[in-house]
């Protein structure tokens, strides 16, 4: 391989390795995010919850029941967005350890000349690559456990919409 090629080569997987970190970044505001959606649809299912259970109109039973689920639903989301939370080990580049590792290579080559090693700048870049595949490993994790949230989320609004026109339709049809 020529230098131009090798250094190109290092150049995108320099860039792919930013990206992987800038991925990750990406991905823990989304989790924040919807996190906090979370809580607020579970929140205001609760709220609701304790309005409806006073009300003797048979659809603030239904509000009970939608909200319910609902609530039940974003509790799952949560759950899902708290495992994309964990803290995750992301690889960074061995610089120190493959810096002493070239000088052994140096040492070697120097006291054993005639000897045909390989190219240094492979193990280098293959470090890279390995730890740019590590990386984008956990980034598909976190942002398969995202999606399972979001996709909870999602499924509860419903609920949560329809138990709260019900519990404000109870309150406005009660005897008084």
């Amino acid at each position: 391989m020529t230098d131009n090629a090798d250094v190109r080569l290092f150049e995108m997987a320099k860039q792919q390795d930013s990206v992987m970190h800038n991925l990750s970044g990406e991905l823990g505001v989304k989790t924040s995010l919807y996190l906090v959606f979370a809580a607020f649809i579970l929140s205001a299912s609760i709220q609701i919850l304790n309005f409806a259970k006073d009300l003797k109109a048979p659809s603030a039973q239904c509000a009970i029941l939608f909200c319910s689920l609902g609530a039940a639903i974003a509790l799952l989301a949560g759950i899902a967005l708290l495992a994309a939370a964990l803290v995750r080990t992301y690889k960074v580049f061995p610089a120190q350890e493959m810096a002493d590792w070239l000088e052994k290579m140096k040492d070697y080559t120097s006291k054993y000349p005639n000897e045909a090693i390989s190219d240094p700048a492979n193990g280098v870049l293959k470090t890279v690559i390995q730890t740019i595949d590590a990386n984008q490993i956990e980034n598909e994790k976190k942002a398969k456990w995202i999606q399972i949230g979001a996709w909870c989320l999602f499924a509860s609004l419903p609920f949560f919409a329809i138990g709260g026109a019900l519990a404000v339709y109870s309150y406005f049809s009660r005897p008084f």
